[in-house]
Order: C-alpha cells, then structure tokens, then sequence
C-alpha cells in the first residue's frame, strides 16, 4: 500500500494538527456569537418581513415616504450585529421612513427571490438601501455607524415632529 503526502501550505508545518486547524473556523464562529449575544446583537429586528416579490413592489417600491430595506442572510452573524443600530433608526425615524427586512438568503446560500436579488445586486450581508419614490438613493453595505444612517435619513425625511421650526406648519 503507497501512503501519498502532501507539502504542507507555506506557514504550516508538518507537525500542526489538521483536526485542531479544522476547528479553528468553528471556534471563530462560536467567538462571533459570543460576541453577538454580549452585545445584544441576537434579537430579532422588528422591522416589517418581506416575503415576495409582491410585498416588496407594494411596501417598498410604491410607498408614499421614503423606505429603507434591510437585507439580510439567515444567521449572518454581522446582520445579527446590526439589528440593534436598524432597531433604533426604527424608533427614531418610523413616523417618517417605512423600514422593511428582507432575508434575502437561507443559511445554506439558496437565494430566496431571485429577481429582488439580480435588480437590487445584493452581493453582501448587512445591506441596507433607502429608496425613495420607488427608486434606489444610498446604500449601505457593512454600515454599523447609526451616525452615517441618520445623515441621509434627515435629508430624505426632514427632520421629526417635534423638532421642526416654528411657523412651519403643524
């Protein structure tokens, strides 16, 4: 019986413990949902679900104020980091902005809804986009600065009830 071996990759020594390399992969992951569940990153977001295509022509696309869609992969850890930042926006801005969730993507990469996913060119996990009277105004991929959000949020959506400038209206 012929035993084949391999070279060893540039910076691995023959001695290293493939099994325990193997792992190393996991043990990141399972360090990310530490990390998720220690900052509150874990809980749900409450934005309102977008299942189809349909919903997302009738809550996004014709809707009357500017709408900000979260897209998102199942049990992407960096989605999970950003649902607090978006659940904030979400009680700053609801009477103004319509916020959506779009999980996009199954754990295993399966594309929920192709068509959204070729037009709207959603290559990575968090994406966020604000569209306004149906069409694309900013996007934000890998954002987690609530700052950089509230910037193009006040543009779009003026600034709240509460803090507009006399004689303005009511």
């Amino acid at each position: 019986m012929a035993i084949i071996t391999r070279e060893a990759p540039p910076g691995l020594t023959k001695s290293a413990n493939p099994v325990r390399s193997a792992l190393l992969p996991r043990a990141a992951l399972a360090a990310c949902a530490i990390l998720v569940l220690a900052t509150g990153g874990c809980g749900p977001s409450r934005l309102r679900p977008i299942d189809t295509e349909f919903d997302f022509s009738r809550k996004v696309l014709k809707a009357e104020r500017p709408a900000v869609v979260y897209f998102t992969k199942e049990g992407c850890a960096a989605c999970m980091f950003l649902n607090p930042c978006i659940n904030q926006l979400f009680d700053e801005y609801q009477d103004r902005v319509d916020f959506a969730e779009f999980d996009l993507m199954t754990f295993w990469g399966t594309i929920k809804c192709e068509p959204i996913w070729k037009r709207h060119r959603v290559a990575y996990f968090p994406t966020v986009v604000l569209f306004v009277g149906g069409k694309e105004k900013h996007r934000w991929v890998g954002e987690y600065n609530g700052n950089a959000y509230r910037k193009v949020l006040d543009e779009v959506a003026g600034p709240p009830a509460s803090k507009k400038p006399p004689g303005a209206g009511t």
